[in-house]
């Protein structure tokens, strides 16, 4: 299963011309990498799809009868195989230790179908069920990484954004003078799972849901850095 399709990709040419292909995590993997090295814009959504934009411009002339520059874009558009956010507890817990292990330059690999990370083993069961969803990347010498869609699947774990509302109250002087609290519209909230809260209150829901996006789009462009 470690060549099992992360991405399916839309890919824009230049000429506006359309393709589609999947991507395994290795390969996903290998274009991204050669994106950022060639300067590409690599761009991820801010919602929780998991999808990712890459973008490449040239400028030039298209001949040398060509009077003036012409600016070209190719896109290659990346929907996650698998729905990134539906990432269990477990999952992460074990992408989470592919990556500790990485970090410590002491990479997990597979050994007879499971992993082995240190002195605790994924089951080969998690394991498949890891490589199947494009999460992780064997690589040729037999270590593992946690594949970019793994790492994305990740941060969505991490922060899972989300808006509150709290009540308030004004008060109402009638046309005697006489006054008295009322019920007042809410104020609403942006927080995430990882303890991050909004400093602002905001007086619409659709702006606590803009900085509950930012926050994650952050988080999420993090991956790419």
């Amino acid at each position: 299963m470690q060549n099992a399709p992360a991405y399916t990709a839309k890919v824009t040419d230049y000429d506006r011309t359309i393709a589609t292909r999947t991507y395994s995590a290795g390969e996903a993997d290998a274009l991204i990498a050669s994106a950022q090295f060639d300067e590409d814009d690599v761009s991820p959504d801010a919602d929780r799809s998991g999808r990712i934009t890459i973008t490449r411009v040239i400028t030039g002339h298209r001949s040398a009868l060509d009077c003036e520059p012409r600016t070209l874009r190719r896109t290659i558009r990346l929907e996650p195989a698998w729905a990134p956010r539906q990432v269990t507890v477990r999952q992460y817990e074990d992408l989470h230790l592919v990556n500790v292990r990485e970090s410590e330059k002491s990479s997990a690999r597979v050994v007879d179908g499971r992993i082995q990370a240190g002195l605790t083993t994924i089951p080969p069961a998690a394991a498949e069920r890891l490589f199947a969803r494009g999460w992780l990347t064997a690589h040729p010498d037999g270590k593992l990484t946690v594949s970019y869609a793994g790492q994305i699947a990740m941060v969505l774990h991490e922060h899972r954004a989300e808006t509150g509302y709290v009540g308030t109250d004004k008060r109402v002087v009638d046309a005697f003078g006489v006054g008295e609290w009322q019920i007042d519209d809410p104020l609403f909230l942006a927080r995430c799972s990882c303890g991050y809260r909004a400093d602002y209150r905001f007086d619409v829901r659709a702006m606590a849901q803009a900085a509950c996006r930012k926050h994650r789009y952050e988080h999420l462009r993090g991956v790419f850095a």
